[in-house]
């Protein structure tokens, strides 16, 4: 990627960064459910890099890696997925043990940790509910990667204790049908979506381009 390129992502992100800080009152949310159609439209990419630029501005943010089946927040900062929320939720390990540092002074990262064979049962409990509002209380945003919509159901456990949801639509990649299906499920949840963003668009040539550009829009 060229210098403008980089110039041009890190903008989009600033961008994003804005919006969310821009929000206040009963809007203002503090935890964000980060979620996408399908796989490999970029979710957990903009998840951890919109973390990283929040934290620019001095805000104590928390990745909480939701996506079970293909954990991927540990490796994008390069920290162990031993030891993380699924050993918590087994009174295995003490939340200290499950959070990790990052090289980014403001960034921590929750990974999953051990594989889980019915994540829904971790996700209703009332010991993740009350871990989301013990750790509103140390954070200033906190970043849930939860699986894409279509593939599984879990979506709806999130979705009760976040403040609203990110949406992530890849440029070219995502079917008008599967936003429509993924939309009416949303809508059945009473999701809020507070904003959507468009990866894999190249706002100078106004398509698909090989880097990944965002763009970010507040839902009415």
């Amino acid at each position: 990627m060229t210098k403008d390129g980089v110039s041009d992502v890190n903008e989009c992100y600033n961008t994003i960064k804005d919006n969310i800080l821009f929000m206040s009152g009963e809007d203002k949310p503090q935890v964000i459910q980060m979620e996408s159609a399908i796989a490999g439209e970029g979710k957990t990419t903009v998840c951890c890099n919109l973390a990283t630029s929040l934290s620019f501005n001095n805000k104590k943010v928390l990745i909480i890696d939701l996506d079970f089946r293909r954990p991927r927040v540990n490796k994008f900062f390069k920290v162990t997925n031993e030891n993380g929320l699924v050993d918590y939720m087994a009174d295995k390990i003490g939340l200290e043990e499950a959070i990790k540092k990052t090289s980014y002074e403001n960034v921590d990262v929750m990974p999953r940790g051990s594989s889980i064979y019915n994540p829904s049962l971790l996700l209703t409990s009332e010991k993740f509910a009350a871990l989301v509002n013990d750790l509103r209380k140390i954070y200033d945003y906190i970043f849930l990667d939860a699986p894409p919509v279509l593939q599984v159901s879990e979506y709806i456990h999130v979705s009760k204790v976040s403040d609203g949801i990110l949406f992530i639509v890849a440029y070219g990649r995502t079917k008008k049908h599967e936003l429509r299906d993924c939309s009416d499920l949303l809508r059945k949840t009473d999701s809020k979506i507070i904003g959507t963003i468009m990866t894999f668009y190249d706002l100078k040539k106004g398509g698909y381009y090989g880097n990944k550009y965002y763009y970010y829009g507040q839902q009415k």
